[in-house]
Parts: C-alpha cells; sequence; structure tokens
C-alpha cells in the first residue's frame, strides 16, 4: 500500500463512479418488478437495462483502475483483472471481487452483442441480483474511509 496521500481528482473520480453506480441500481431495480415474458416483449426495457449495466460496470472497472493505479503505480491489464486487483489489495472480498470480474466479463459480452445474439435469460438473471454492485459500493466505500481519504477531502459523500 503506498504512503502516498490520495489525490483529490482521484477521489472526485471514484465518487462521480459510484454516483452512477448508485443511479444505474435504482433505475434496473425499478425494472426488476417486469416479469420474463413482459421483459421479452419489451425491447425498450431491455435496452435501459443493458445500457445501465454496462454503465454501471463501466463505473466499478474506473474505481478499480484508479485505485489499482493509486497503489501499484500502474493499472490492470484487463478488466477482470481489475477486480482481482482490488482483492489483492484489500478493497474488495474475495467474493465481491469474483462476482465484479463475472460482472466485467458480463459487460464486454452486452458492450460486443447485440439483437438476437444477446442472451436475454442472462440479462434478465442479472437484473434479478444487483446486490453485487450494492457490496462493490460498499466495501469501496469502507476502503476508503480507512485510508482516511474521504476525511482527508473533507469528503463524505
Amino acid at each position: 500500500m503506498t504512503d502516498e496521500p490520495f489525490p483529490t481528482e482521484s477521489l472526485e473520480r471514484i465518487l462521480t463512479a459510484v454516483e452512477t453506480i448508485e443511479a444505474s441500481i435504482g433505475t434496473l431495480a425499478r425494472k426488476q418488478s417486469v416479469d420474463l415474458e413482459t421483459y421479452y416483449a419489451d425491447t425498450d426495457t431491455q435496452d435501459i437495462v443493458e445500457r445501465r449495466f454496462v454503465k454501471m460496470t463501466e463505473a466499478a472497472i474506473d474505481i478499480g483502475e484508479v485505485l489499482v493505479k493509486h497503489e501499484r503505480g500502474a493499472p490492470p491489464a484487463s478488466n477482470p483483472k481489475s477486480m482481482r486487483a482490488l482483492e489483492q489489495l484489500g478493497v474488495l472480498s474475495g467474493p465481491t471481487a469474483e462476482e465484479m470480474a463475472q460482472a466485467a466479463r458480463f459487460r464486454n459480452v452486452l458492450a460486443h452483442t447485440y439483437g438476437d445474439i444477446i442472451d436475454h435469460d442472462m440479462v434478465y438473471d442479472a437484473l434479478q441480483d444487483l446486490e453485487r454492485y450494492r457490496r462493490f459500493i460498499l466495501e469501496v466505500r469502507d476502503y476508503l474511509e480507512s485510508i482516511g481519504a474521504l476525511k482527508e477531502h473533507g469528503n463524505d459523500r
């Protein structure tokens, strides 16, 4: 772990990403009540859900890159590796790191597929379980508090 103070611009970037994740969780939570049949028939809902998953996972990946770069001096080699690096650094628990590495791979699938290629059952299943993102936010905040980054910058968003 580095002894350097946490840069203000890095903290602001992380907090903005956290806000993006929280907003996406809110949107997705409202879509959880849609039954599978309706989900399959409503392409607007599919688009909203898929885009929110991409946005919130990209925000989580960005958090990982910022934290890993601060601690190690270089960003991780891949999106899933950023989550595993957060576990090695003590930011995330093992289960959260693994679930977020899976989320990073899921984001890659969503970002690079379209139409009937997308596995809507997989997306719908992910929609029903947003807990990994909630845990991610909590663990990142706990870490920032533990290193004094939030207090250091007088920021407790």
